[in-house]
């Protein structure tokens, strides 16, 4: 009886980039987003810069849209590339929390520009799409820490700042309450329960990038830095102390405005604990603050320090996906020294803010510009020898693998696969 010949698929140039498809490509809109919410509640602001921050506003929608439909198509079509990536690769399990992150930005957003313009009805729709979004938050918090401990687990050794960004998503998803309670039109009924949820999100959250950041520490301690494109994670270290200062400050200040007074229930929820509490909530967010810009700054000297040599002459930086981990702990920073100016009354931080902004944007355009030079070249997504069929297929017949089975990932600096234990010594 004759053998049926066996048929392998033949991979295309597109089927190889969409199987290097990693999640730190949610990356971008998390960057972007961050930067459409600082444009719009800047203090100096100039004809045309609300319209610059909705041009954000809206590619931070259509890039996350289309990324969660390419990440779909990739479950779709390789369930086990993905499947094998979140249980390996701690950057690639850590970079879901993004989803949740710039769904935040994205709801901050609508409250700071639709509310006002369309009415409160717009402040209802975006309180429902806040719970959805609390709820991702907190399973990115607790569930995806969980899976870095009990199955992705590197040691101090191979630890890394990517750690803190199920964290980051709770301490946005209380910022964004903040928002909400400031900007939405909400009645006490409504603001009440996003406050207290946004402070037990604080409550979470914090001490985990507490810990995250003081076992680092001993990381760098023990002389094992980070080297390549992971220098850029530790500006991430920045993020939860940028991002709580804000949420602390905005839920402060709400406090204060009377949502305790007018809701009057219980002993805690009164005329006479907001004062306090708004107070006391303020000034946890300039310590916040003061905490994250010594890890802004340590983050600025490690990645300048990564681009000279021994000699001390200048070798330059090498850029991945990693490097758009420096945009957004950048803009939540901003974000914090904004609002601090605004409660302040400062001018010194609304100009330090402003400064930040400026150079943040320049970060994002040099990203952006090497992000699309790396995918029109293919080297973002795996693709060496670019995107030509014929030039893909004569590279797979010239290492003898016409079948198309290499898997030529991309080197994106987030990637951190856990190590496999050495084999048992025999004696």
């Amino acid at each position: 009886m004759a053998t049926l010949p066996t048929t392998t698929r033949q991979e295309t140039p597109a089927t190889v980039a969409l199987r290097n498809f990693k999640t730190q490509w949610f990356l971008v809109p998390q960057g972007t987003g961050i930067i459409a919410v600082i444009l719009h509640q800047l203090k100096y602001q100039f004809t045309g810069l609300n319209i610059i921050s909705y041009i954000f506003w809206l590619l931070t929608i259509i890039s996350l849209t289309l990324l969660l439909a390419i990440f779909a198509l990739k479950i779709v079509i390789f369930p086990k590339v993905v499947a094998n990536s979140l249980r390996t690769e701690i950057g690639e399990t850590a970079c879901l929390s993004s989803i949740s992150i710039t769904f935040t930005s994205i709801i901050e957003m609508m409250d700071l520009s639709l509310v006002g313009a369309w009415g409160k009805g717009w402040g209802i729709a975006t309180l429902v799409l806040w719970w959805i979004n609390a709820a991702m938050a907190i399973v990115s918090c607790i569930g995806i820490t969980y899976v870095f401990m009990k199955y992705e687990a590197p040691g101090v050794r191979g630890l890394t700042p990517v750690a803190n960004l199920p964290v980051i998503a709770a301490l946005t998803a209380a910022a964004g309450g903040g928002v909400l309670c400031r900007y939405g039109e909400l009645d006490e009924g409504f603001q009440v329960p996003v406050i207290i949820v946004s402070y037990l999100l604080i409550g979470m959250a914090l001490p985990i990038a507490f810990a995250v950041a003081t076992i680092f520490m001993a990381r760098l301690f023990d002389q094992s830095s980070p080297a390549g494109t992971t220098l850029y994670q530790d500006m991430i270290l920045c993020g939860p102390w940028g991002q709580g200062s804000f949420a602390l400050q905005i839920l402060g200040e709400v406090v204060t405005r009377g949502s305790f007074a007018k809701y009057q229930q219980g002993v805690f929820l009164t005329l006479g604990a907001a004062g306090p509490v708004g107070f006391a909530s303020m000034f946890g967010g300039l310590l916040a603050w003061g905490h994250g810009t010594f890890w802004w700054v340590f983050a600025i000297i490690s990645v300048l320090h990564s681009g000279f040599n021994k000699r001390g002459e200048w070798r330059g930086l090498h850029f991945g996906l990693g490097a758009w981990s420096l945009v957004f702990p950048w803009g939540v920073y901003t974000n914090a020294c904004v609002q601090l100016g605004k409660l302040l009354d400062s001018p010194a931080f609304s100009v330090w803010s402003a400064i930040l902004a400026i150079t943040l944007v320049i970060i994002w355009i040099v990203n952006m510009v090497l992000t699309t030079k790396g995918l029109i070249t293919g080297k973002l997504v795996g693709l060496e020898h670019g995107w030509g069929g014929e030039a893909y297929k004569r590279h797979q017949i010239e290492k003898g693998q016409s079948n198309g089975t290499v898997d030529q990932r991309p080197v994106t600096g987030l990637h951190n696969r856990v190590p496999k234990e050495p084999p048992a010594s025999v004696e």
